[in-house]
């Protein structure tokens, strides 16, 4: 945190200490925490809206086609770590800003905010993770995905997802007086986890690129079924890139004012500007929780038949 102390000597530096240092120093950014509280408001009923009607989907699941699907099991489970965002980090978030917007002191410290966040937000970005590793099997290995990706290992996979980042977010809370080492093991984790998704998705664009290729050489495929597999092509590449596209754009600011934050030391004179980025990528963060339900599960044909059937059938007693 050289942009916050001027210095790289930090590692001994307690969440009190940071809290001190950084959101109780910065008067002059006292409007933003007005604004961020107001942000986190008006997102909140947005997130829940969208995740509840992914578990509504698949809960009530009139067309008997989303329960089958092991990767279905991994969008309910990211569903509902993102409906925690809505319905508990949002508002506690809007409530710490706008308490820091009226006076100094703040009703609990940074451990608690990180803890919050390593629940819910991260459980997500885990959960991203995991489909990602799901569609690298049914790319790359599509004849043994079945056998490899079965329903109990989807369960496992996520309940241990669910477990360690609730164990993570506790050492937030029992090691306050290690919060400089805590938070940096929690950004390396988080890069770690960020450049996985995206080599994943890189070898999955290459790997059906070369397979398009090889088919489009070989003479006994009519000249039909050429284009129709390129046309799958430009369909995977579109989707992949828009899913890749939202996620830099919700993560890479946050993690770019991480690396200003650890590694920027002429930045110590520009504080509060630093303050306002993290506060403003931090909003970013969060409103991932309400684009997941729109890139993973409602673009799928299942999900959107379903969708359909309940835009129809508008009488929730209908829905059986």
């Amino acid at each position: 945190m050289a942009a916050i102390y001027g210095h790289y000597n930090f590692w001994n530096v307690t969440s009190e200490q940071a809290l001190q240092e950084t959101w109780l120093h910065t008067e002059n950014v006292k409007p933003l925490w007005a604004a961020g509280s107001v942000l986190s408001i008006v997102m909140a009923p947005i997130i829940v809206l969208g995740n509840l009607l992914v578990l509504l989907a698949v809960w009530k699941d009139p067309l008997k086609k989303l329960r089958s699907s092991p990767s279905n099991f991994i969008l309910v489970s990211m569903a509902l770590a993102d409906l925690s965002v809505g319905l508990v980090v949002c508002p506690i978030t809007a409530y710490w800003g706008w308490v820091r917007f009226e006076k100094k002191t703040v009703p609990f410290g940074l451990s608690v905010i990180f803890a919050i966040n390593v629940f819910s937000v991260n459980v997500s970005f885990g959960h991203m993770l995991l489909l990602a590793v799901d569609r690298l099997f049914a790319v790359v290995t599509p004849l043994e995905y079945r056998l490899k990706i079965t329903n109990k290992r989807v369960l496992v996979a996520c309940c241990v997802c669910w477990m360690y980042f609730v164990a993570f977010g506790c050492s937030f809370l029992m090691l306050g007086d290690y919060f400089a080492i805590m938070v940096t093991i929690y950004n390396v984790q988080l890069l770690s986890i960020l450049l996985s998704i995206l080599i994943m998705y890189a070898v999955m664009m290459f790997h059906f690129h070369r397979y398009s290729k090889t088919i489009e050489k070989e003479q006994r495929h009519s000249i039909d079924s050429r284009l129709m597999i390129l046309k799958r092509e430009r369909n995977v590449f579109k989707a992949i890139t828009i899913v890749i596209c939202a996620f830099l754009i919700c993560y890479m600011p946050w993690f770019m004012v991480q690396l200003l934050k650890y590694l920027c030391k002429p930045c110590y004179p520009h504080l509060a500007l630093l303050i306002i980025l993290f506060r403003f990528s931090t909003s970013l963060t969060h409103a991932n929780s309400f684009l997941n339900p729109i890139l993973y599960s409602w673009r799928l044909p299942k999900f959107k038949e379903t969708l359909k059937y309940f835009w129809k059938n508008r009488n929730f007693g209908r829905w059986h």
